[in-house]
């Protein structure tokens, strides 16, 4: 029987044990950071007693005010030490009797210094501004909200509440449960937080203008590049001028509808001439065949045909004169016998020219060879177009090295060039038609004019 009762009771010591040391853990969670730092707090006729020895000579209304602003900033610390971050809810389940009672007697000391030592307003300080107020240190009402926020509030103040009531023990941890730490502390991670947001824009600021630098080194190479053929192609451009200019009694191609000249020569067919000349072209296309290869395939040969006719005409002019004229493709027909007249294309500076057109004034029909009509324009045109085509894309290139930027480079240098071949071939088109056109009107009028 003994054996069992023994039995019994071992088998349980470890509950027992369990449950004991469960509960003094909740005993120490409940009583907060150090029960033994309450004896240090003063009671609150105490304070009273403290603020008027240390301030007797202060403005009006400023120990009242120190004194209601002390009682809450012992109440808070009570408060923040055992409530945690759940504050007065927490506080009346996990604080100690003692602080219980320090905190409430704080808070009834500062509802009868609010309630019974609440400034009148004076006369004098009716109708300023805080700021006014607080300079002329005589509204005692102004002074006692300004001294009970700074004894909250104020971090050196708080230090000395520390230091006058508490052992250098628990001054620190009195601090840190204070509404001044909280301030500091938020003031500290702002601060901070202000100081990795300047930290992050100078670093994008400077990678800003490390790339902006960058795109104007490219910028400034590609500028370069283009400044060569630009250069180029204005001294080809001063140097066809030049030669226009030079070489006035020797016929020069056209740059300008204005510039062409037409004239003819009338007279009769003594002979005609023409011959087909046939032009053969044979392409083979040889296929190779790898030896391990089954597949094969037979070569082609592509053979290309093409005809070209050749027009002679020997003409006695008007004047006697004898002239032969050749012509190749040019869709005429006409005879011995038939009275011709042969018109010429060239510049308005010489005066001279070349066969462009033919009109047989019997039949009235009128043949222009397009290949010489076409000949008759210079290429000028071109050189001009690209010259253009390549200074847009140069101002565009040269914004970006002013600026930094590298948006315009080279969508205005694709611009450019496709501005010069637009501009080339709409050009040389343009001139090419007016030409034809010109040398159609001439010679129906010649027709006209027989």
């Amino acid at each position: 029987m003994k054996a069992s009762v023994a039995c019994g009771v071992s088998s349980r010591m470890p509950v027992v044990l369990s449950l004991l040391l469960f509960l003094a853990v909740g005993q120490a969670w409940a009583a907060g950071p150090d029960q033994a730092s309450l004896r240090y707090y003063p009671a609150a006729g105490q304070v009273r007693v403290d603020v008027e020895a240390a301030y007797h000579g202060s403005p009006p209304g400023e120990i009242d005010g120190r004194t209601a602003g002390r009682y809450l900033l012992l109440a808070g610390v009570l408060e923040a030490s055992w409530g945690g971050k759940y504050g007065p809810k927490s506080f009346e389940h996990r604080a100690p009797a003692r602080a219980r009672q320090l905190r409430d007697g704080y808070l009834q000391a500062y509802a009868a210094v609010r309630g019974g030592h609440w400034p009148a307003a004076q006369p004098e300080c009716v109708g300023r501004t805080i700021d006014e107020q607080v300079a002329k240190r005589i509204c005692a009402r102004v002074n006692f909200m300004e001294a009970e926020n700074r004894q909250q509030h104020d971090f050196a103040e708080v230090s000395q509440v520390a230091e006058r009531y508490f052992p250098a023990k628990y001054q620190d941890d009195f601090v840190a449960h204070s509404l001044a730490k909280s301030l500091a502390d938020a003031r500290t991670r702002a601060l901070q937080e202000q100081e990795a947001r300047q930290r992050a824009a100078d670093a994008s600021r400077a990678l800003a203008q490390k790339e902006a630098m960058a795109r104007r080194l490219v910028a400034g190479g590609l500028l370069v590049l283009l400044l060569v053929p630009l250069t180029i192609l204005a001294l080809l451009i001063w140097r066809a001028r030049s030669y226009r200019r030079r070489n006035a009694t020797t016929l020069t191609r056209i740059t300008s509808i204005d510039d062409l000249h037409l004239f003819a020569t009338s007279g009769r067919l003594m002979d005609v001439q023409r011959h087909t000349r046939t032009h053969v072209t044979t392409t083979t296309d040889n296929v190779y065949v790898h030896p391990d290869s089954y597949q094969s395939r037979t070569p082609s040969t592509t053979t290309t045909v093409s005809t070209t006719d050749h027009l002679t005409l020997f003409v006695r002019t008007d004047d006697g004169r004898e002239l032969q004229e050749s012509f190749v493709d040019l869709p005429l027909a006409v005879r011995s016998g038939n009275r011709v007249a042969i018109v010429y294309g060239g510049d308005t500076r010489s005066r001279l020219g070349v066969a462009v057109a033919v009109v047989n004034m019997d039949t009235r029909d009128v043949a222009v060879d397009t290949l010489r009509a076409r000949g008759i324009a210079s290429r000028f045109s071109l050189l001009r177009a690209a010259f253009w085509g390549l200074a847009v894309a140069a101002a565009g290139t040269a914004v970006d090295l002013a600026f930094g930027m590298f948006v315009f480079a080279l969508p205005t240098l694709a611009v450019g060039f496709m501005l010069a071949m637009l501009l080339a071939f709409a050009w040389q088109r343009s001139l090419w038609a007016n030409i034809r056109g010109q040398i159609q009107i001439y010679a129906k009028g010649l027709i006209a004019a027989n």
